[in-house]
């Protein structure tokens, strides 16, 4: 079924999956502000979601068989958050790079865009909603 295979359901879910990631991330930072030598890990996703984006739309094949090799750029739906590691700044001498501020701030970034994305889920179910019901 290609219901969800266009437009925002398309990438929706790894936005979401990104955002539930980082979450854990933060938590993980959170937890071992103090654990010495511990690096902060954080989520790579938008810049790689908008280099996706930013790819030209070559001619796309059409395959028969999902075991045909796929012709043209991955959809966007293949898009995939990355881990990173911060080793380049260090705040204490014990090695650990974690800042209770910056880990706060980007929580409650994380959180406003999660719910965004959410809401952004919601309204295309309404939608589908919408047109089932013929109203």
């Amino acid at each position: 079924m290609q219901l969800f295979s266009t437009g925002a359901m398309q990438w929706l879910p790894q936005a979401l999956d990104a955002t539930a990631l980082r979450q854990k991330l933060i938590a993980d930072n959170v937890a071992n502000v103090d654990t010495p030598g511990y690096q902060r890990q954080d989520v790579r996703f938008e810049d790689i979601f908008a280099q996706a984006l930013a790819q030209p739309a070559p001619l796309a094949g059409f395959r028969t068989d999902p075991r045909h090799f796929i012709i043209g750029p991955p959809p966007l739906s293949q898009v995939r958050p990355e881990t990173t590691v911060d080793n380049q700044t260090v705040y204490s001498t014990n090695g650990n790079n974690v800042d209770m501020d910056r880990e706060m701030t980007e929580l409650a970034a994380n959180q406003t865009e999660y719910l965004t994305l959410l809401q952004d889920v919601n309204l295309q179910f309404a939608m589908l909603r919408y047109a089932l019901n013929g109203r």
